[in-house]
């Protein structure tokens, strides 16, 4: 926990003090030859930011990496009104899975150094293809149109967000994350407007905020190994039916005000087939956890 506060902090000092050591290392301009950017990143360690941008640059790029530890590269390709921008940021020394899950544990103060913050503008829509390793990643959507969405944790502690004021631009496909050994938190993934929620969860922990419920049918497919995924929905006037799979060695927490309908099947009081927007949950647990939970 002090390490996540360590890294908010710096984060606070740069945005005080511009960019502080970081300098721009790459940027896609605004051209008319494509409307869509379809961004992937792959980030073996460091810490990583997204943040919507305030020019119309499609992305921005500031870094501060060590270059004895780190080799980013950098791609772009316009291709039918499209362009695929990738970004490796690659760690000379990969970590090995006890090495990752150490890191999920106790930090690495090293991973400090390597900082990155890109920007993206709201001009374009994306399609976001995110991949961390170890370090810490923090992705703020506010207000960005993002058609598709989709990252992966290895051990990394990740947290996805939309402010409260904000809103998609566009309507989301899928909203997907999959999470190994880390940790992943979310914050009004409502906002996304998603039409498909798909959350993984092996032997870390995820966090799905559906605080303020959906306005259009969302179907959300969760699986759970031995990890432990909570999922925060609005206790009135949002439908909810979750379907789910059980195991004798897992465990399904529910609000009492949730009822079985039958076999492994619920609903909560607001449930109606027909509702426009309807959460459906399809649930798969081997050894883990699942708790539904009413926003606080």
């Amino acid at each position: 926990m002090l390490r996540v506060y360590i890294v908010v902090l710096a984060t606070l000092v740069c945005g005080l003090k511009g960019h502080c050591q970081l300098k721009k290392f790459y940027t896609v301009k605004d051209e008319a030859s494509f409307d869509t950017v379809a961004f992937s990143l792959k980030a073996t360690s460091g810490t990583c930011f997204i943040n919507p941008a305030d020019n119309n640059d499609p992305v921005t790029i500031y870094g501060n990496p060590s270059f004895s530890e780190v080799n980013p590269t950098f791609h772009t390709e316009i291709k039918n009104n499209r362009n695929q921008v990738n970004l490796f940021l690659e760690d000379y020394n990969q970590k090995g899975l006890s090495q990752a899950i150490s890191y999920s544990m106790f930090g690495n103060e090293k991973s400090e150094k390597n900082f990155w913050k890109i920007f993206l503008a709201d001009q374009k829509v994306y399609d976001l293809d995110l991949k961390y390793g170890v370090g810490d990643a923090y992705v703020n959507l506010s207000d960005l149109p993002v058609s598709k969405f989709k990252i992966e944790s290895g051990s990394a502690n990740v947290k996805i967000m939309y402010d409260d004021n904000s809103m998609n631009k566009c309507v989301m496909d899928t909203f997907s994350v999959n999470v190994d050994v880390g940790n992943l938190m979310t914050k009004n993934v409502n906002k996304s407007k998603a039409k498909v929620v798909i959350a993984d969860v092996g032997f870390g922990t995820a966090v799905l905020d559906f605080s303020e419920g959906v306005t259009e049918y969302c179907k959300v497919n969760v699986s759970v190994g031995a990890g432990k995924l909570k999922i925060i929905v609005p206790e009135n006037d949002y439908p909810a039916i979750i379907y789910f799979k059980s195991s004798p060695l897992c465990n399904l927490s529910l609000s009492q005000s949730f009822e079985e309908v039958s076999e492994n099947v619920y609903v909560n009081r607001s449930y109606s087939a027909s509702a426009k927007n309807l959460m459906e949950f399809n649930v798969d647990v081997a050894l883990g956890n699942i708790i539904f939970e009413y926003v606080k």
